[in-house]
């Protein structure tokens, strides 16, 4: 039997070609597609995840095919029918759309537990199984082991602290400065005022940073409407960027901003809320909040005097339109998200409360997620237990005539958490990760005046934000925690003690009794403050925290395991980073800090791929047999445009080789201009038929049939070593790109039959007719090889122990088994 798909789990597969003769006895072959992170070429068993949509291909000698499309599970199994024949086939993944908006193959590799190559040869004869894993990545998801987080300070106009934003390292923990660094200050309060929102831009290195609506905190010289742009390296102070024209229209009390009564609504609802980057750079978003408007702004100039575009953001169905409160921004997979809460200020009936999540494309916002916020949370304050408002999210509600329905138990300290959804994050599996803020906090302070005319009574806000999980469902769409797919982690040994009728994700978002360190039950149960960040060669999801330490009236980030969701509540020395101290900012309790941004990376780009013996002299390579074999150990140089060497690798096994990619001694540039040079002189030829001496290798067909992926690059030479051939290339001028179609196949030249001139019939003569002995064409051999100056060379012929050891140390702190398949490539058996 030859080969044909076996419908399981959904990687369907049918026949595109005729049906071949039945052969017999071929095994299972299993072709599977992981999303990598990492741009190594090498398999993460803990880390990769299956992706599912990919267009697979199987061919055999003949040109009979059969093509499926992986599934959930990122699989496609061929089994046995009589589609195929042989047992011996080319794979070929390509990726389809609407994934190829966003998905590449991903960089590969020559060390061990590498991903396959987009084109694979595979052998199931005589009832062997055999296996196929490539990868695909998306290189916006890329960043540096060593990157750094940047989160923006808040502070009361008698503050302290004049930080407005600073940045740390992701291994930062515990206490600064005691048991930690203390993070570098980027900016100050004077030079940009109260701010939130952050996009990095890693293609120039600088910060985006958006004005802030808060209550008691001034904004900065350019108003509330502005976008600043702070440079990373701290080399230059902060200029301004654009204006988000009528974002903020309600002035501060500048003269008594320890009360600023007339501010008191303005929180949420006007200034800025969250900024966003495309992932190629072209586009900065920002959200009026005053209007409900998306606007997009050219980011790649230093400033922009106007926007782009403007589009009103289409209220959900809240209980009127007027409750609808858009604020996230994030980009994933060349999508725009838009979160955004139906507010029930309206009214004020906890069911009308909801968090709604859109995409946008340029044309149609399309709901992802709409989600009730009526259960049970944890108690935001520990003196308020039971207390039904200080245990569930609250409608949005400032005002003067109910003031008093926020204190807990005549007190002047302030609970009544309302959503605001304000950042998003995304899973390695696509899972949405929702950062919730107290809105309530940007209205009251750690010390600030009560709002009401006549009344100066200094009040304490309790912060009550959370972060939540949406888990992707493997068939499209969300599952909120504790429902589907998505598991419910809240147990009363981790979760701080809380009713057994909550239901989180993240259960370690509490603060621990600094008095009694071994008691189950947290003092602050809801601590997390609204801005979440994840890294997806992390393990863990990080988000700003309130006592993230268990120091009282401090702040700070917390981290949180992505995938059983314990935080600093459970572990604070190993999961939390407090670098805001209880005298610093003026709120306290209420939390001072905004969003989070991470330092993402440019990826690497690669070339390279595969040298082959082709029997057949069509130029093609096609599936592996007596006839069609890998060649290992060529040499192959990377030359570049001054013709010098600044690279050398051998190929391997497969016949393959890269030059560039994550880890590689020689980084290539974008665009650029290389000579790949393939001396094949140096080849293996043990498979190859006859097994013939490598200098007589000739190069094949150039530039054969209309997929370059499977032709040879190389133009045969005239002169000179004819086993060292040339292919000129551009290197690809995106980050993160690569280009796997640098072949070179070769062959054995036949010889000319001897030849004989043909007879005549001589003239009579006395002589007797003489015979010379048969010509016969000898091979061409190889002149002399020729070698030019190679410089130092950066060997890539990648063995990945380097690799593997500095992604082990990324993954050290993080408590995660960084695990590699011991899977090696094959050499193909003939």
């Amino acid at each position: 039997m030859g080969l044909s798909v076996l419908l399981l789990s959904g990687g369907v597969m049918g026949a595109t070609a005729g049906t071949a003769t039945a052969s017999t006895g071929d095994g299972t072959l299993t072709v599977e597609v992981l999303r990598d992170f990492f741009g190594t070429g090498v398999i993460n068993t803990t880390m990769d995840v299956p992706q599912r949509g990919m267009k697979v291909e199987v061919s055999d000698p003949d040109g009979h095919r059969v093509s499926g499309t992986t599934d959930a599970t990122g699989k496609v199994v061929v089994s046995k029918s009589t589609e195929l024949t042989g047992g011996q086939y080319r794979v070929d993944v390509t990726i389809p759309a609407p994934y190829d908006k966003y998905l590449q193959a991903a960089p590969a590799s020559t060390a061990e537990n590498h991903f396959d190559s987009f084109t694979t040869f595979v052998n199931v004869s005589d009832g062997k199984d055999d296996s196929v894993i490539t990868g695909v990545w998306n290189p916006a998801d890329y960043a540096l082991p060593d990157t750094r987080y940047f989160v923006p300070i808040q502070n009361t106009a008698d503050s302290q602290d004049t930080r407005a934003l600073v940045a740390f390292g992701t291994d930062k923990r515990g206490t600064c400065p005691d048991q930690a660094a203390c993070p570098t200050a980027l900016n100050t309060q004077d030079q940009v005022g109260t701010t939130f929102a952050l996009a990095y831009d890693k293609y120039r290195k600088r910060l985006f940073q958006g004005e802030f609506a808060r209550r008691y905190t001034p904004y900065g010289p350019d108003g509330g409407d502005a976008i600043y742009i702070t440079p990373t390296d701290g080399g230059s102070a902060p200029t301004l960027f654009a204006k988000v024209p009528g974002a903020a229209v309600t002035p501060h009390d500048a003269s008594n901003m320890i009360k600023d009564a007339g501010f008191t609504n303005a929180p949420g609802k006007e200034s800025i809320g969250g900024l966003a980057l495309s992932e190629d750079g072209s586009t900065l978003y920002a959200m009026n909040l005053r209007t409900r408007s998306l606007v997009s702004f050219d980011a790649t100039k230093t400033t922009a005097s106007a926007p782009k575009a403007t589009v009103r953001i289409p209220d959900p169905g809240c209980a009127l339109p007027t409750d609808w409160r858009p604020f996230a921004l994030s980009t994933h997979d060349n999508k725009l998200y838009v979160g955004g809460v139906c507010s029930a200020e309206s009214t004020q009936k906890r069911e009308d409360l909801k968090a709604v999540v859109y995409t946008y494309d340029g044309e149609e916002f399309d709901t992802v997620l709409t989600q009730p916020l009526t259960g049970e949370r944890g108690t935001v304050y520990g003196g308020a237990t039971g207390v039904d408002q200080a245990n569930h999210w609250n409608p949005w509600n400032t005002s003067l005539l109910t003031w008093d329905k926020f204190k807990i138990s005549g007190s002047n300290t302030l609970v009544n958490p309302q959503p605001e959804l304000a950042t998003l994050a995304f899973a390695r599996d696509g899972s949405m990760i929702l950062g919730f803020r107290d809105r309530f906090m940007d209205v009251v302070s750690g010390g600030g005046l009560d709002p009401r005319p006549g009344n100066d009574t200094p009040q304490n806000g309790m912060s009550g934000g959370d972060i939540s999980m949406a888990c992707a469902n493997p068939e499209g769409g969300y599952s909120w925690e504790g429902t589907g797919n998505c598991p419910n982690h809240a147990k009363p040994e981790t979760d701080g003690g809380q009713s057994t009728g909550v239901v989180e994700y993240f259960p370690g978002d509490y603060v621990r009794n600094r008095a009694n360190p071994e008691q189950i039950q947290g003092v602050h149960n809801e601590a997390s403050q609204g801005a979440v960040a994840y890294i997806p060669q992390q393990q863990w999801v990080v988000s700003t925290q309130m006592d993230p330490t268990d120091n009282y009236g401090t702040g700070g980030t917390g981290y949180y395991n992505v995938e059983t969701g314990q935080g600093p509540g459970n572990n604070h020395s190993a999961n939390a980073y407090q670098f805001v101290a209880s005298t610093d900012n003026g709120f306290g309790k209420a939390g001072g800090l905004g969003d989070i941004a991470y330092e993402a990376a440019n990826a690497p780009i690669q070339i390279g791929n595969r040298v082959w013996f082709d029997g057949d002299h069509n130029g093609i390579q096609d599936p592996e047999g007596a006839n069609e074999v890998p060649l290992p150990d060529a040499t192959i140089n990377l030359l570049d445009a001054d013709g010098k060497q600044v690279a050398t690798t051998k190929t391997d096994a497969a016949g393959e080789y890269y030059f560039g990619g994550v880890g590689a001694a020689y980084e290539l540039k974008p665009g650029a201009k290389y000579t790949v040079e393939f001396d094949v002189c140096t080849a293996d030829t043990s498979k190859v038929p006859t097994q013939p001496s490598a200098d007589e290798l000739r190069f094949t067909l150039a530039r054969a049939g209309d997929n370059r992926a499977h032709d040879s690059n190389v133009t045969p030479p005239k002169t000179g070593q004819l086993c060292d051939g040339q292919a000129p290339v551009t290197a690809p001028d995106k980050a993160g790109e690569v280009d796997h179609t640098i072949d070179a196949g070769v062959y054995i030249p036949k010889e000319e039959p001897p030849t004989t001139e043909p007879p005549t019939t001589p003239e009579p003569t006395t002589e007797p007719p003489t015979h010379e002995p048969p010509a016969s064409v000898p091979p061409n051999k190889p002149g002399p090889q020729t070698g030019g100056d190679g410089g130092s060379l950066a060997n890539t012929g990648t063995s990945g122990l380097l690799t593997v050891i500095s992604l082990s140390a990324l993954l050290a702190g993080t408590g995660a088994a960084f695990a590699y398949l011991t899977r090696k490539r094959r050499a193909r058996q003939h």
